[in-house]
């Protein structure tokens, strides 16, 4: 049988990242311009694979070897995510069933998912797994419908054991993606398969996600990864120094971890830099030395309080609105939250006046600005949420 190869990558806000590229098998050929157009099937009618396109395909699937669990260094910031994972692979289809990872920027999400993929392909060489980017499973359905071909895009995401898609926030507005990733859930869940998927924030958070389908992904596990601490930080270094035998004091490690706090890609960045730079000159990495090297990275000026415009940039791109929308005077529910968000943190992160946050939002009166930020305060104590929705914002803020 034929087997027909795409790439799938990890999708950015910008465009796809030639990094984290994957090779993931399709079992059906490629349709045409000129195929002909095809009852779509119901869901019951989903034709099995053979057992030769499952080894094919099985065969064919790649996931990147270097993500695994035993590489993957474990602390405060990640161990309740890493324990999930871990129980996925114990009990696939029953032990969190869908398990959704989030988290920011950086913090290891696209390890956890592979490295499950990879546990599980190794304790059941029977079973079917596809690992996609959210970009590949939207191209997939787009492509479906262009070209008829809606019953070959349900063959190969619905006849699996494991499925994972990454990125899932990127699916916000697009209601027909977020349609057949629902019946895509509905259709493996009742039949005991794993669902993994991985966002940069917890679904309730995600802006124009369906609430059904938010319902269904928050039914099983939701597992976040917070920015590590200093000590996850220097076991990460230690753990990367071990594995390339890189000439680095751990000196001049405990000073990198100390200075490198926003997300262990750029804490990996810069001590492959520093590793470069020893290969370079042919010498060992003393703290002097590391000090020099990424004298860029640790003088960067930092901004110590939050302007308006970084603000609003933040809070806009976040809960997917204009400008003119949370600045304007529209009352709809899915508006009024992030412009008291907005409110919430121009008082608290840029120690601005009551009076001059009302005149940022089209003039209005200093009391509203001041019940915006009581309400924000008062519910960041119990809603987890919504908190954890803040702390993203302010890192997107100081980046």
């Amino acid at each position: 049988m034929d087997v027909t190869f795409w790439v799938a990558s990890k999708a950015t806000p910008t465009g796809l990242s030639k990094k984290n590229t994957r090779i993931i098998a399709q079992k059906n050929p490629v349709a045409t311009k000129d195929a002909p157009r095809r009852t779509v099937p119901k869901d019951d009618e989903i034709s099995a694979p053979t057992t030769a396109e499952r080894k094919a395909a099985r065969s064919s699937m790649s996931l990147n070897a270097k993500y695994v669990f035993e590489t993957y260094v474990v602390g405060a910031s990640n161990e309740v995510a890493h324990a999930a994972c871990r129980a996925v692979v114990s009990k696939p289809g029953d032990a969190y069933n869908p398990l959704l990872l989030f988290g920011g920027v950086g913090l290891g999400k696209t390890h956890l998912l592979q490295a499950v993929g990879n546990a599980l392909a190794k304790a059941n060489p029977t079973f079917n797994i596809l690992y996609v980017a959210s970009e590949t499973f939207a191209n997939d359905f787009v492509q479906s419908l262009r070209m008829h071909t809606t019953q070959q895009f349900k063959n190969t995401y619905r006849n699996v054991d494991v499925l994972m898609v990454d990125d899932i926030q990127f699916f916000a507005g697009k209601d027909k993606i977020q349609e057949e990733l629902f019946h895509t859930f509905n259709h493996l869940h009742s039949r005991n398969k794993q669902v993994l998927l991985s966002s940069d924030r917890p679904p309730s958070a995600i802006p124009a996600l369906q609430e059904r389908l938010s319902s269904r992904l928050s039914a099983g596990m939701v597992a976040d990864i917070k920015k590590p601490d200093y000590e996850t930080r220097l076991a990460i270094l230690e753990e990367k120094r071990e594995e390339k035998d890189m000439p680095v004091d751990r000196d001049a490690l405990s000073f990198i971890a100390k200075h490198i706090q926003s997300n262990v890609r750029e804490l990996e960045g810069a001590l492959n830099r520093v590793a470069a730079h020893c290969d370079l000159h042919n010498r060992r990495a003393t703290v002097d030395y590391t000090k020099q090297v990424l004298k860029d990275l640790i003088d960067k000026p930092q901004q110590k309080t939050a302007n308006t415009k970084s603000v609003i940039d933040a809070v806009i791109m976040y809960y997917d609105l204009s400008k003119d929308e949370i600045c304007g005077k529209s009352r709809k529910k899915e508006i009024v939250k992030p412009r008291q968000v907005a409110m919430y943190l121009l008082r608290k992160e840029g120690n601005m006046s009551f009076p001059s946050i009302g005149e940022h939002f089209s003039g209005r009166d200093h009391t509203t600005a001041m019940h915006a930020c009581e309400k924000i305060e008062k519910l960041i104590e119990h809603d987890e949420d919504l908190s954890q929705e803040i702390v993203f914002l302010k890192e997107r803020i100081y980046a």
